[in-house]
């Protein structure tokens, strides 16, 4: 997954807000995943489909981090979330 994948929030996936932190669940496979601040940030803007980049800008905006930094974090959390079927990726630039 590199900036120009654009990925959204999977359909099946039920998501809530506790405490600035985020619970999901998967509905069709009963999983829970927890997202702390920056996670639940990241997942209110996944709602419709989104570059990698994009969210990446949008967190060194609210938070008090470097793109340089930022950029690895976020695509090892999307491909967490890929890997439990959270996220969908919509569209890979080649």
């Amino acid at each position: 997954m590199d900036l120009e994948t654009k990925v959204k929030a999977h359909d099946g996936v039920l998501a809530t807000q506790l405490d600035g932190e985020a619970v999901l669940m998967h509905v069709e496979r009963g999983i829970y995943f927890g997202l702390n601040e920056v996670g639940a940030f990241v997942w209110k803007l996944m709602t419709t489909p989104v570059l990698v980049r994009n969210l990446c800008d949008a967190v060194t905006e609210e938070f008090d981090v470097s793109l340089k930094v930022c950029s690895p974090d976020i695509q090892a959390l999307l491909e967490k979330l890929k890997d439990e079927g959270l996220i969908e990726i919509v569209d890979r630039k080649v």
